[in-house]
């Protein structure tokens, strides 16, 4: 009579759980060629980093040391390139990032490869928040050695500005995912750019435009994150725009159910 196996042939081996899924290494080492592609794109790069600054340069040389009720316009205009650049990192760099991924077949690769898809999303997360610190830490640098910084209420003014990065963020990722041609997103998030840019006041200021035009731009979901970054940044109470900042995160909630149900990745186009 046979005896029954022992040792290591007593049970099947234990299946093997990829490398990727086991380590934090890989999901390191997907974020750091996430941010080098990002880096490779002049256009981002241009937005992020020079754009922002140009627009402080400018403003600043022109308008710096003058304000009314004691404040100076530079102190009131730093809030909204902030903002600016939360605007242009997830309308433009996120959406066009997935939408090449998805065109080029990455994205459908992601599935098949022994790694969980939320590592790509995590990566555009962290790649986006690096690049926006870095951008608004050369701005503050900049102003702090012109101008000096004001920042009366810093984590209120924090506040604002992750609502307004996180609506961005899903407005890009909404974009990125529809079954359009690249080209198509980058076209469409350069309108939505410019729509949310000039219409929230992040340009001109919106007190300044004509009473309908003020109306209407009211219902930019990005005027109210405008008002109270400006509100929080001079150390005024930003306690009457904080129903808007909720309404505008319910919105970007809104858009990633959307974008989840809408996304296609198989790269058809």
């Amino acid at each position: 009579m046979t005896e029954p196996p022992t040792g290591p042939l007593a049970s099947p081996p234990t299946p093997l759980t990829p490398a990727a899924r086991r380590s934090p290494r890989g999901l390191g080492k997907l974020c750091r060629v996430e941010l080098l592609l990002f880096l490779r794109e002049p256009a981002a790069v241009f937005f992020t980093l020079v754009f922002p600054m140009a627009m402080l340069l400018f403003l600043g040389v022109a308008y710096g040391t003058e304000g009314n009720d004691g404040v100076r316009y530079i102190d009131e205009y730093v809030a909204h390139i902030v903002v600016t650049i939360a605007i242009n990192l997830g309308v433009l760099g996120v959406a066009i990032n997935i939408a090449e991924c998805r065109a080029s077949g990455v994205l459908r690769r992601y599935r098949l490869a022994p790694v969980p898809m939320w590592w790509f999303w995590f990566s555009q997360v962290v790649v986006g928040l690096l690049m926006f610190v870095l951008a608004v830490g050369a701005l503050l640098a900049v102003v702090g050695v012109a101008y000096g910084v004001l920042l009366a209420s810093p984590a209120p003014f924090a506040l604002a500005v992750l609502v307004g990065l996180t609506f961005t963020f899903a407005v890009g990722v909404l974009l990125g995912s529809l079954d359009l041609p690249a080209r198509s997103v980058q076209i469409t998030g350069t309108g939505l750019f410019f729509l949310l840019f000039l219409g929230s006041g992040a340009a001109i200021p919106r007190d300044s435009f004509p009473g309908w035009l003020e109306t209407l731009t009211a219902f930019n979901p990005m005027s109210p994150v405008i008002d109270a970054s400006v509100s929080a940044y001079l150390g005024r109470s930003m306690v009457g725009e904080l129903w808007e900042l909720a309404l505008v995160l319910v919105a970007a909630g809104a858009l990633v159910v959307i974008a989840r149900s809408k996304s296609t990745w198989e790269g058809n186009r």
